[in-house]
């Protein structure tokens, strides 16, 4: 079964590691490597956002400031929060795009999306 707190603990250790090949980031001042993590998360999220069809202002904002907590620079429509929650939750599961073959032998691209599970 799926755990969330084994798969965030994996996805941190690997933004952790991420970041330490940025050269001298362990020698920078912590207001420069929050704006290193901060840009790095905000990159992320939007690359999943493209993988998964989401749009930017409507499923996501970033409408504050520098100097604002950054564990609150989130803001999700209902629909992206619902879909994040049943995520964490396990009653979701994302299907990576992938090609498939057809019985009869043709080749077809099937899109990234999410199952609910049983």
């Amino acid at each position: 079964m799926w755990n969330l707190k084994d798969s965030i603990t994996q996805v941190k250790n690997a933004f952790y590691q991420a970041l330490q090949y940025i050269p001298d980031f362990n020698n920078l001042k912590a207001t420069e490597k929050g704006k290193i993590v901060d840009a790095s998360f905000k990159s992320l999220v939007k690359d999943l956002m493209d993988d998964f069809g989401m749009i930017p202002g409507e499923d996501y904002e970033d409408n504050l400031r520098d100097n604002e907590p950054g564990a609150d620079f989130v803001i999700l429509s209902p629909r992206a929060n619902n879909l994040i929650k049943d995520l964490l939750d396990g009653k979701i599961t994302v299907i990576k795009e992938h090609t498939r073959v057809s019985k009869t032998g043709n080749a077809y691209t099937v899109n990234a999306h999410y199952r609910k599970i049983a």
